[in-house]
């Protein structure tokens, strides 16, 4: 049964109900000390009280009330108050009259890319102010934008928000929605603020083609936002006047944290360089979608609160006109996703010793990484060797292939530099021609190194090569002097098997 409405939450008067769950409630309500209109988001006393460390919903709660509460600027959503009562804890926020990026996104009228450019200004005015006071927010996504009435961008939802003194973050769980976030959020390596300049990068490609660089099933997803490069922005829309934005992306979503934009303003800079026109401040009123439907429902129907994809608290619109919201973001605890199918051929017992070294490496997406490479393989030292090219860290790499115990085999040895290769690694590698799979082991094992462009150098090389042996020499003739090339032979070797 539905617990009722309260006529007042603190001081404040409640005028219905935006978005309801097992965390507790989000209200309409009116300040009338200010005479405004607020929300008020709530947590039932429950969850306070409980004592548990998990980074879970109260956790989250308190997270969101600092994180957004030491930010003040045009493009966040105001945090009003922190308050308590005999009911739970609270946070009053500014209420934005509007509606979510998402559904400009969907809008029959495409955005323009003036109007593109409006946005993502405003948005990484946003995130580096919050960068900038020691908040990196970690789920930017369509649905935590909103655009007020008067064409303003609002950041909403610091709910998984990281603080430099907050650390919710446990080993193995993927904070954020699936698409959106940075390659390292789903491999467990250290998160800072360029995961939100990913995210951003994400946004843009969306906001111009209409699709996000990264689609399919969750699991496809991470593995297509850890391994695989995104498609250039032109060739997906077949337009050239957007060629320019191509080299913004391939760099704001770049594999590696350190390929990226350092600060969202750094990418900021960038696209103000790709305007043709003067930026606008806000979106242009004729461009700003109508305010929703008056009037709220005061039984909720609508998505959860405390799910990290559920409602911001501070739209407007009616519960029951809301669209479905997306697949919130999954945590994958130990090895990976459950569902992600075995091998034709294997045993799950026979690769668990492998997925589960391998996730104390590169996380969660260990099992995906695994079960993929064991396609086509016949033993578990062989998948060892093919898994080994994702771990990023030569000596924890070294230290994989060849555990306390067991001996390293003679093709997981091989020196990080251009050694003689005895008559058996000649045999297994370099003396063999080419393999159908050959290029995408390549592009796995060079990802760490070259990032996005992975692939179009191992295609490349792989064309004009008839042996591994071949097609290891070229690759290295390519690298920038920047790159170790003694590094990356000894992963495209251990890569190829």
């Amino acid at each position: 049964m539905t617990a009722p409405v309260p006529s007042h939450v603190g001081p404040y008067l409640i005028r219905g109900v935006i978005g309801s769950g097992a965390m507790g409630v989000v209200y309409l309500a009116h300040d009338p000390a200010i005479d405004r209109p607020v929300v008020i988001k709530t947590i039932h006393r429950r969850l306070l009280e409980s004592g548990d460390d998990e980074p879970g919903l109260a956790a989250r709660f308190r997270v969101e009330a600092q994180a957004a509460g030491r930010l003040a600027h045009r493009n966040i959503v105001a945090v009003h108050q922190f308050g308590e009562d005999e009911d739970g804890a609270y946070i009053v926020m500014e209420y934005v009259a509007g509606r979510n990026l998402r559904e400009y996104i969907h809008a029959p009228r495409k955005l323009e890319v003036p109007q593109v450019l409006c946005l993502m200004l405003q948005l990484l005015d946003g995130l580096h102010y919050a960068h900038e006071r020691g908040v990196v927010h970690r789920d930017i996504k369509p649905a935590n934008l909103l655009i007020a009435d008067d064409g303003r961008l609002k950041i909403t939802d610091f709910g998984i928000a990281r603080t430099e003194s907050s650390n919710l973050t446990r080993a193995n769980v993927v904070i954020g929605s699936p698409g959106y976030i940075a390659p390292e959020q789903y491999t467990d390596r250290s998160v800072d603020r360029r995961v939100d300049v990913f995210s951003a990068g994400v946004l843009l490609y969306q906001m111009l083609s209409g699709t996000t660089p990264f689609a399919g099933t969750d699991e496809a997803i991470m593995y297509k936002i850890v391994y695989e490069p995104h498609q250039p922005l032109s060739e997906v829309t077949k337009d050239a006047a957007l060629q320019p934005f191509d080299a913004v992306l391939d760099r704001a979503l770049a594999k590696d944290p350190a390929q990226r934009y350092p600060t969202a303003l750094a990418m900021r800079t960038a696209l103000l360089g790709l305007a043709t026109e003067a930026v606008p401040d806000a979106l242009p009123a004729e461009r700003v979608l109508p305010p929703p439907l008056a009037g709220l429902e005061s039984k909720s129907t609508g998505p959860k609160l405390g799910d990290s994809a559920g409602p911001s608290g501070t739209s407007a619109r009616p519960v029951a006109s809301q669209p479905p919201a997306p697949p919130a973001a999954k945590s994958h605890p130990g090895t990976g996703p459950p569902s992600t199918p075995v091998p034709t051929g294997w045993d799950s017992a026979a690769l668990a010793e492998v997925e589960r070294e391998l996730a104390e490496h590169i996380g969660p997406v260990a099992r995906v990484v695994v079960r993929r490479a064991a396609r086509g393989l016949r033993s578990v030292a062989a998948v060892r060797l093919a898994v080994a090219a994702s771990i990023v860290d030569f000596e924890a790499r070294q230290r994989f292939l060849a555990p306390a115990g067991r001996a390293p085999a003679a093709a997981t040895i091989r020196a990080a530099g251009p050694v003689p290769a005895t008559p058996a690694e000649d045999e297994a590698a370099s003396g063999l021609p080419m393999q159908g799979s050959d290029v995408d082991k390549a592009t796995a094992a060079l990802l760490p190194s070259l990032g996005p462009i992975a692939r179009v150098v191992a295609r490349r090389c792989a064309a004009n090569a008839h042996t591994r042996e071949q097609f290891v020499a070229r690759v290295l003739e390519q690298l920038a002097p920047s790159v170790d090339a003694r590094r990356v032979q000894a992963d495209l070797w251990r890569a190829l098997g």
